[in-house]
């Protein structure tokens, strides 16, 4: 827990990536709900469209995030070009 708290200190905004079993981490949970009981935005980036070294790219995984957070997939949604928009929204919508 303190590795995860020390982590979210001086922070405004968490970003969850969602990979195929994100949702059952339960250190993920722990992070999700510290990150809104600071007020921190919140959003999620899913993972599974990036391909590995053999060219091959994992299941969906579900979403852990609360209803009403948004979450956006790295590849589809160009993460690459758009992850800073993405972060400002959930700065403003905190």
């Amino acid at each position: 827990m303190k590795l995860i708290n020390d982590g979210l200190y001086n922070t405004t905004v968490t970003v969850v990536l969602i990979g195929s079993q994100t949702s059952q981490r339960r250190w993920v949970q722990y992070e999700i709900q510290q990150s809104i009981a600071r007020g921190n935005g919140l959003l999620g980036v899913y993972v599974h469209n990036i391909k590995d070294q053999y060219q091959r790219t994992a299941p969906m995984g579900a979403n852990p995030l609360p209803a009403g957070y948004a979450t956006y997939d790295w590849v589809l949604h160009s993460g690459y070009v758009n992850i800073g928009t993405w972060i400002d929204k959930a700065y403003s919508e905190r």
